[in-house]
């Protein structure tokens, strides 16, 4: 009897045994983390999720970052870097993710968010493009116009203004591309929020001031549902400039985001066909101020989804950082830039810019609230 008790026991039990060798889920893999962007000191890192539908297979999935496969599922760095990840389970790979490894030098503390929990009444600033290029007798009178507005109008303190060169020592690939996508048709011109329709041409400085600060205030009187803080800073070398930044999403939808190196005190000799300007000389040597050297992204113009998502929830912050190497942007002096972080909303191939800031090098700027 007890001979027929312990057969029944052990059948029991390695029935039990065989029954808990789980077969691998079928279906493709999908890779997860826990962050795209984490400090590369050795320590912060991020955590990758691999999952076949609603179950967890992590642990029975092999995780590869730059094509190299990593002990776990925790990964940190020590250069900064992008790093590409995917993973393979059960024979089968994920897709692929990009995540972000910041310098810790430059990844600095971004000014304190003094309310937290408020996600609207975020201060409102818009954008100004100005088409330009050295070579434009014309584009004098657009100079003066914008330098009457800084001084005088009402709506300048909430309008940031970027100089996009064309075909000239200035131009670069993010600055041909925003007049690619503002189909500008003549110079000098200026635009609105990356909206072609937004334009100012008239060429008396006077009247087109006027014109700019008018269209300004139009612009300012849409609602900002976004609201943004950052911080940029360089290296000892000042070779680079990293741009840290945050956005409160106050209303769900999508966003894209971008960050434009601007630079000031650019001389150069401008082409003119006014008299006063150049006092009676076809070029004159001027400083170019706010000229776009380059962008953290070029194409869309308007910037990447923001947070990579299709869509953001009110009630989000989202973190975006980003460096810029003098080889690629070519700016010649760090202390003479600032990064301009915009924010734009829409869908589809139309989105315009809902809110925008511009922060020098070495300067932090904190989320503003009406």
């Amino acid at each position: 009897m007890k001979k027929l008790i312990y057969s029944l026991f052990t059948l029991t039990l390695l029935f039990g045994m065989a029954s808990c060798e789980e077969k691998p889920v079928e279906g493709k893999p999908v890779l997860s983390a826990s962050t795209d962007l984490f400090v590369a000191d050795g320590e912060e890192g991020v955590e990758f999720t691999v999952k076949v539908g609603d179950v967890d297979v992590t642990a029975e999935s092999v995780i590869y970052v730059d094509n190299k496969p990593i002990t776990g599922n925790f990964f940190t760095a020590t250069e900064a870097k992008f790093y590409k990840v995917f993973a393979t389970y059960n024979g089968q790979l994920s897709n692929q993710l990009s995540v972000q490894a910041a310098n810790p030098a430059l990844y600095i503390a971004l000014p304190e968010d003094t309310q937290a929990d408020k996600f609207d009444g975020f201060h409102h600033n818009v954008l100004m493009t100005q088409a330009t290029g050295t070579w434009c007798g014309y584009c004098p009178y657009m100079i003066r116009a914008i330098e009457l507005f800084r001084e005088n109008g009402s709506n300048a303190a909430n309008t940031v203004v970027v100089a996009t060169h064309y075909d000239d020592e200035f131009s670069c690939k993010a600055s041909e591309e925003a007049i690619s996508a503002l189909r500008v048709s003549g110079f000098p011109s200026s635009f609105f929020n990356l909206n072609p329709e937004a334009i100012v041409e008239n060429n008396d400085p006077n009247i087109n001031s006027e014109v700019i600060n008018a269209s300004a205030g139009m612009e300012l009187k849409e609602k900002a549902n976004v609201g943004i803080a950052a911080t940029v800073a360089t290296n000892s070398s000042k070779s680079v400039i990293a741009v840290r930044a945050a956005v409160k999403v106050g209303k769900t939808g999508a966003y894209r985001i971008n960050a434009w190196l601007v630079e000031d005190k650019l001389p150069a000799y401008q082409s003119s066909n006014w008299y006063e300007f150049s006092n009676g000389m076809s070029t004159v040597l001027i400083e170019h101020d706010f000229v776009l050297r380059g962008a953290s992204c070029v194409s869309p113009i308007q910037g990447e989804l923001l947070g990579g998502k299709a869509s953001c929830e009110q009630g989000e912050t989202i973190e975006y950082y980003y460096e810029f190497d003098a080889d690629d942007a070519e700016f010649v002096h760090a202390t003479n830039c600032k990064v301009v972080v915009l924010v734009s909303a829409g869908s589809g191939k139309n989105f315009y810019v809902n809110n925008v800031i511009e922060c020098p090098v070495g300067k932090s700027v904190p989320f503003a609230y009406n």
